[in-house]
């Protein structure tokens, strides 16, 4: 599940360093999505998610909020992810758990601000045509690690027209895991206090602080 969470909407995260025969129509792209991210405040978008693990698929939706710079909470009916950036909360309603940590950026963690604000070198991109995702026309990207790590390859689904971000597949080994994008915001004037959690009574407290 945590693997779930932190790969979701990573992939524009590594969109910046371009080496392949459509160079330049990819970096055009890529550089517009950018343009698009740079100036928000933050975001809100709903989304669904299908996985296949070894054979079995399953799917869910959820919806996501990111503020500028380093919050974000991402909700299902399974789970819920909250960090204010100082402060990290993981609840699992099945299990009646909250697990509390201190909120950690490294290079093997990805966060949906990280996927909208930054864009380290870390892949290869290859535009590969156009498809439609819903009414969407869309440019898809498809991206090769530069170092190995825990994604393999990806392919991102980017509006021909707004340049957002629309669908993603991301597979690692033994999974794949496809995000579909619906009703996104921009600068949706969201509070600081959607960035903060409160463990409901009866449920078991995990602090790792």
């Amino acid at each position: 599940m945590k693997f779930i969470i932190l790969s979701f909407l990573i992939v524009v995260f590594f969109l910046f360093n371009i080496n392949t025969t459509f160079s330049q129509e990819a970096q055009e792209v890529i550089k517009n999505v950018q343009s698009v991210y740079k100036g928000i405040k933050d975001a809100k978008a709903t989304f669904s998610l299908s996985e296949k693990v070894s054979g079995k698929s399953s799917s869910t939706s959820g919806t996501m909020y990111i503020q500028k710079e380093k919050k974000y909470k991402i909700k299902t009916k399974s789970f819920t992810l909250v960090t204010d950036g100082v402060t990290t909360w993981s609840y699992s309603p099945g299990k009646k758990q909250v697990v509390i940590d201190n909120y950690k950026e490294d290079g093997n963690s990805f966060s949906p601000n990280k996927f909208l604000f930054n864009y380290p070198e870390n892949f290869y991109s290859d535009l590969t045509g156009e498809e439609k995702v819903g009414s969407n026309n869309c440019y898809v990207l498809k991206l090769s690690p530069r170092t190995k790590g825990m994604v393999k390859s990806a392919k991102v689904w980017v509006d021909t027209e707004e340049y957002l971000i629309r669908k993603i597949t991301i597979s690692s080994s033994g999974s794949t895991k496809t995000y579909t994008l619906k009703s996104i915001t921009l600068d949706a004037g969201l509070s600081s206090s959607e960035f903060s959690f409160s463990p409901p009574s009866g449920v078991e407290v995990i602090d790792l602080r």
